[in-house]
């Protein structure tokens, strides 16, 4: 795997830290299932030494454990009311748009909360919601609303589809070495690749441009190949910096 650039570190990390630091988690534990500093993932935001020190911490730093437990109530309400993977349709505000944002923020948050805690019905849930995308996404087509010049899939323009990636990369890399290897391929293959290549090779007005929606496109594959362990990817990432 070539390793990215500065710049591209510095793009990856100034969009993401806003992101984590929003991403408030709980629950402690001491369960050791989470991946091992050997395990390839997670390797993006997080790593499994970054982890194994946070976890040192908890209990010891009020504040970061009172975030902890604020998130960790807002996922278990969200996983009490099941899995919703409505059909696209509608512009922002609307009950379809909103479902997939709530979705990305959550799983993001669940994911974190599985390495941080150990505790497996985080990542299971993280697991079937992907799954459940997996199923949806190879048959959908352009989102039903012609307002912007790069519709998405799941939401009505591409800045917000890369948003889902941003997150959803985080999810899946909080996962990946946890679920077994035929899950794995199906994301790779049903989900995550394809999903790639629609914002990055599908929508090059999107996605070959100098914007801060192109910025999004560009890091949203870039994290999703460095998850996957995809070089391509990767180096499709680095030549639009």
């Amino acid at each position: 795997m070539k390793l990215i650039s500065r710049n591209t570190a510095l793009v990856v990390g100034i969009t993401l830290s806003t992101l984590f630091v929003s991403c408030d988690e709980n629950a402690v534990t001491n369960d050791t299932s989470v991946a091992t500093a050997s395990s390839a993932n997670p390797n993006v935001v997080l790593t499994a030494t970054e982890v194994g020190d946070i976890r040192a911490k908890l209990g010891s730093v009020p504040l970061f454990d009172s975030s902890l437990a604020v998130a960790k109530q807002e996922v278990d309400a969200a996983m009490e009311k099941g899995i919703q993977v409505p059909i696209p349709k509608d512009m922002a505000g609307g009950y379809t748009h909103t479902q997939h944002k709530l979705n990305y923020t959550i799983l993001h948050k669940a994911g974190v909360i599985f390495q941080l805690t150990g505790e497996e019905k985080y990542a299971q849930y993280t697991r079937d919601v992907l799954m459940k995308y997996a199923e949806m996404y190879p048959s959908l087509p352009r989102h039903p609303q012609e307002r912007s010049y790069s519709r998405g899939k799941i939401f009505w323009q591409c800045l917000n589809d890369a948003n889902w990636l941003v997150h959803m990369s985080q999810a899946y890399d909080a996962i990946r070495s946890w679920i077994p290897e035929e899950d794995r391929e199906t994301l790779d293959a049903k989900l995550f690749r394809p999903f790639a290549d629609f914002l990055s090779v599908e929508t090059p007005q999107f996605f070959n441009r100098i914007h801060n929606h192109s910025t999004w496109g560009t890091v949203a594959v870039g994290m999703i190949g460095l998850v996957m362990d995809d070089d391509e990817l990767v180096d499709l990432s680095l030549i639009h910096i």
